[in-house]
């Protein structure tokens, strides 16, 4: 029998088949061989994330103190290729950030996320802000009877100072962290009412006789806890599990001044006093919704102020400020702008009591006179804080007021102890007294049962015991008296 081959037809269905599976297939299979690569790439990176633990562990015993490490070097022990290009960013705490190019892959893990994934982007870079991976703080034994605080993470090595005299205007003082940010990034500034526009001091039309003189705060991540005795303030520019970010607001250079029918932040001018807390908050929003008066904010800039200077006693590093008048029925006020000469430096020009003092563009933030803390409500030693201007209300304790975990001190005198509440860690009222005005939080305080407002700053005649550590807490919300202001927020 003759063998029967294939017809052309059928030839040519087989064909028509395997063309047809050869379609479904393709895709199928370079999609699991993209799938493949896309896995190696991810691989590799997570195995420079190893390596990067492994140096990092390394560092802790040898002193390495790279924070940025360029990918194409040969600091770390790899397994596998190099990528083409990328950074890893690392800090004390054990926060990684990578970015590396595997052929046309871009991989990226920022601090905040769980696993290194695929990202577009082009060119293959790490954002600027992540790459200052640099941690600030400062740490103290809870109970240390000094005023002094130990320099901790980068702020190790970093040296402060602030101006004394007029001799040390000329010379200059060294303070490294001028060109640290965020202390870098603060600056002072005229703010225009009619058109809502500023102008930098350092730019052409800056004038400090302008109405509104602010001092612009840029945001930043901070931390204050405490564990095994110790309390911990630290300060980063970029989002670390558990930071808090502190948004971008405005203090205003100067007290409040001016009358009922508008009031300033001015140079040249004596302080608005003798209103109460509620007048002064609707005064501030006369401005804009933006506007308050001194608040929770006041906390933040003691913050700055601490890992700054390392030290609780503000009087003898910044100055005495106008403090040491006699207590004898006259407002020994001094007008603002004593200190425009020193721009954006901190300290004071004549460091004798009687002359102000200012901390980065914050003029007379204590002494000279005391100003109000809005959002903050006494009852009975118990404080209550809000952290919302449109809710500010006196002798509120539900809503918006949260009550701290612990109680205010119950007698008055030096500071000894501030309190530590893990939900509202900012917030560090006095708790106990027993110190002096040379030791512990060499400030003092002043407290009464029932409902209270605070009070900061401390005015002319109250000597040592001004700084910014001092809170008055006997004055009810009808408070109007002759030796009491405020200041302005503005928060956009």
């Amino acid at each position: 029998m003759k063998k029967k081959g294939f017809t052309l037809i059928e030839l040519l269905a087989v064909i028509v088949i395997l063309a047809i599976i050869a379609l479904i297939a393709t895709p199928m299979i370079m999609g699991v061989i993209e799938k493949a690569k896309k896995g190696a790439a991810i691989q590799s990176v997570n195995g420079l994330l190893e390596a990067g633990e492994q140096y990092q562990l390394e560092g802790m015993l040898e002193g390495n103190s790279l924070n940025v490490i360029d990918l194409t070097s040969d600091t770390l022990s790899i397994k596998g290729s190099k990528p083409e290009s990328g950074l890893l960013v690392m800090d004390s705490s054990g926060h990684m950030s990578i970015i590396a190019k595997y052929g046309k892959y871009c991989i990226e893990k920022k601090y905040e996320d769980e696993e290194p994934t695929i990202v577009e982007k082009n060119p293959c870079v790490m954002e600027e802000d992540e790459v200052d991976a640099k941690i600030y703080g400062v740490r103290r034994k809870i109970n240390s009877s000094s005023t002094e605080w130990e320099r901790i993470d980068n702020s190790v090595g970093l040296e402060a100072n602030a101006i004394k005299s007029q001799s040390e205007l000329e010379t200059g003082v060294k303070n490294d962290f001028d060109n640290i940010y965020p202390w870098s990034d603060i600056y002072t500034y005229s703010w225009d009412k009619a058109t809502g526009k500023e102008t930098r001091w350092d730019e052409t039309g800056f004038n400090y006789t302008d109405d509104y003189i602010f001092t612009k705060i840029p945001e930043f991540y901070y931390r204050r806890y405490q564990e095994n005795g110790y309390e911990y303030v630290l300060i980063s520019k970029r989002k670390i599990e558990g930071y808090t970010k502190s948004n971008e607001f405005s203090i205003g250079g100067y007290t409040m001044s001016g009358t009922e029918a508008g009031v300033y932040s001015k140079s040249g001018v004596k302080p608005l006093t003798a209103k109460t807390i509620s007048a002064f908050r609707n005064y501030t929003k006369q401005l804009g919704q933006e506007f308050s008066q001194l608040d929770y904010h006041y906390f933040i800039i003691k913050l700055l102020y601490l890992v700054e200077y390392a030290d609780y006693d503000s009087q003898q590093v910044l100055g005495k400020g106008n403090a040491f008048h006699s207590n004898d029925g006259i407002h020994h006020f001094v007008e603002s702008g004593g200190c425009d000469e020193l721009g954006m430096q901190s300290g004071t020009l004549e460091n004798d009591g009687y002359h102000s003092m200012i901390y980065r563009g914050m003029e007379d933030i204590y002494g000279n006179i005391h100003q109000f803390v809005d959002g903050i409500n006494i009852k009975d030693h118990q404080a209550y804080v809000c952290y919302d201007p449109n809710q500010y209300e006196s002798d509120k304790f539900e809503g918006c007021y949260q009550k701290l975990g612990y109680m205010n001190a119950t007698t008055s005198g030096w500071i000894s102890k501030l309190g530590y509440d893990s939900q509202n860690p900012l917030i560090d009222f006095p708790t106990k007294m027993g110190g002096s005005d040379s030791t512990y939080i060499p400030d003092g305080y002043w407290q009464l049962s029932e409902n209270r407002i605070a009070l900061v700053g401390n005015a002319y005649c109250y000597t040592s015991s001004v700084g910014l550590w001092f809170w008055s807490l006997i004055s009810d919300s009808s408070l109007a008296s002759g030796s009491v202001g405020a200041r302005l927020i503005k928060t956009s």
